[in-house]
């Protein structure tokens, strides 16, 4: 198991991408470049079935791990093995390091910040990487789901924006305790990480059904400025690779 819990040094870069043509499918391909062929992959929030839109990853590693504090991933047949634990609950039972860990938003639901990230850490292999995608929280969406969530009124809100089933089929409490570059990059270098790189990007049609009808047309008029401005820390969506030392990555 790799050491954590040691502040380290750890280097940043930041960079705008333009938006995917479908979010996870174009990350899942980020994930899949990163993995080595018959790697052991863990898939943190692996959920109930692993999307098609991450074929891309199955098609690349060896073994697929896929935890989940809902007891609804062990029904996941796409998986190799499936835990029905946190990360925090499932680092402790030392399991056989990976190669590779990532997580589809899974972030901001993520209350612990720190003990989150050592736990990704100590279940990596030395040199092994790390990778997310999730909701930026400075930009609009993100914001004002982490005040609405302060303030208490994020589930009556979500409830008049979408259709009840939908909500209670994915919906879950959201924290937004690291969901920037900055908190992302110092929970990392205290876990232990050498260095994260940072891709952002902003696509108006992942925003546009939360936003009520006569504001829509705001989600384009912000992207088109975003991205005029070179603004990535105000873009929608943040993903990120990371490094443990020791390998050659």
């Amino acid at each position: 198991m790799s050491p954590v819990g040691v502040r380290s040094t750890i280097s940043a870069t930041v960079v705008a991408m333009p938006p995917p043509r479908v979010a996870v499918r174009g990350f899942a391909r980020w994930v899949a470049r990163e993995c080595p062929a018959g790697g052991r992959v863990l898939n943190i929030g692996a959920g109930h079935n692993l999307s098609g839109t991450l074929r891309p990853v199955s098609r690349v590693a060896g073994t697929i791990v896929g935890i989940d504090p809902d007891p609804a991933v062990l029904g996941n047949t796409t998986l190799h093995e499936a835990q029905a634990l946190t990360m925090e609950a499932y680092a402790a039972t030392d399991p056989e390091p990976f190669d590779l860990a990532f997580s589809v938003f899974v972030l901001e639901h993520v209350s612990d910040p720190r003990a989150f990230t050592r736990a990704c850490a100590a279940v990596l292999r030395p040199g092994g990487v790390l990778m997310g995608m999730t909701v930026n929280k400075w930009h609009y969406f993100g914001l004002s789901t982490w005040a609405a969530t302060r303030a208490h009124v994020a589930e009556p809100l979500l409830r008049r924006l979408r259709p009840v089933e939908q909500v209670e089929g994915y919906h879950f409490p959201t924290e937004y305790r690291i969901n920037t570059t900055r908190a992302v990059t110092a929970h990392l270098g205290r876990a232990g990480f050498t260095d994260v790189e940072f891709r952002l990007w902003d696509l108006p049609s992942m925003y546009e059904p939360y936003l009520p009808g006569p504001v829509r047309g705001f989600a384009s008029t912000y992207h088109d400025w975003v991205y005029r401005r070179d603004a990535a820390r105000l873009m929608g969506h943040l993903t990120f690779r990371a490094h443990l030392p020791g390998g050659a990555g």
